[in-house]
C-alpha cells in the first residue's frame, strides 16, 4: 500500500477513504504475519537501501504501518536486509517527479520504467542471494513491481486487495464526477 506521503507524491489529492483502506490494508497483512513471527529471518521493503536499524529508521519515515509490522518482525529475531541501490531509486524518484509534471513526454516514462526494471532486477539478485535455502524472508514491496526469485523459493502473496486497482478505481470515480 502506497503510504500518504507517497501517494501525495502521485496525485492531487487523497481517496476519501484512504485511510480507511490503508488500515484494513496494513491490519491484514499483520494478523497473517502472526503465523510467521519468531519464524522470519529476512526482512526486504521496496525503497529501502541500508540494513538493520539504520533501514528501521528509514522505514519509520517512509510508512510507520509497515514500521510496526517490520519492527515486530526485527524484535524476534529478523534481520533486515538492504534490498535496493540507493543510486536507482533516487534516479526514479527523479524521473516520477519529471512524469508528475507538465513538460513530461514518452521519453521520460520509458526512462523511468527501465529504471524500474533494474530495480526489479538488483532486488531480485538480493533476495536471490541472502535468503537462505531453509530460511523465510518478507517482502514488502509494490504488486506493481516484478521480481524474478530463484525456483526454490516459494511465494505467499498476503494482499487482501490490490493497492494499484484501489488507486484505479478510485481515479476512475473521481474522473466520472468531473
Amino acid at each position: 500500500m502506497y503510504s500518504e506521503p507517497e501517494l501525495k507524491d502521485l496525485l492531487k489529492v487523497l481517496p476519501e477513504d484512504f485511510k480507511q483502506k490503508t488500515n484494513e490494508l496494513w491490519s491484514y497483512v499483520d494478523e497473517k504475519l502472526i503465523a510467521f513471527v519468531g519464524k522470519v529471518q529476512r526482512i526486504y521493503r521496496d525503497g529501502i537501501c541500508v540494513q538493520g536499524e539504520e533501514a528501521l529508521s528509514k522505514l519509520v519515515h517512509l510508512d510507520m504501518e509497515n514500521y510496526k509490522i517490520a519492527k515486530k518482525l526485527v524484535d524476534t529475531g529478523a534481520s533486515f536486509e538492504a534490498t535496493e541501490d540507493a543510486l536507482l531509486v533516487a534516479e526514479s524518484e527523479n524521473w516520477l517527479h519529471m512524469l508528475a509534471s507538465k513538460g513530461s513526454n514518452l521519453t521520460v516514462l520509458e526512462m523511468f520504467e527501465e529504471t524500474i526494471k533494474e530495480r526489479d532486477s538488483i532486488v531480485s539478485k538480493r533476495v536471490n542471494e541472502t535468503l537462505g535455502d531453509d530460511e523465510c524472508g518478507v517482502l514488502f514491496m509494490d504488486p506493481s513491481r516484478a521480481v524474478s526469485l530463484n525456483e526454490k523459493i516459494k511465494v505467499i502473496k498476503m494482499c487482501r486487495f490490490d493497492p494499484t486497482d484501489y488507486l484505479k478505481s478510485w481515479q476512475i470515480r473521481l474522473k466520472s464526477k468531473t
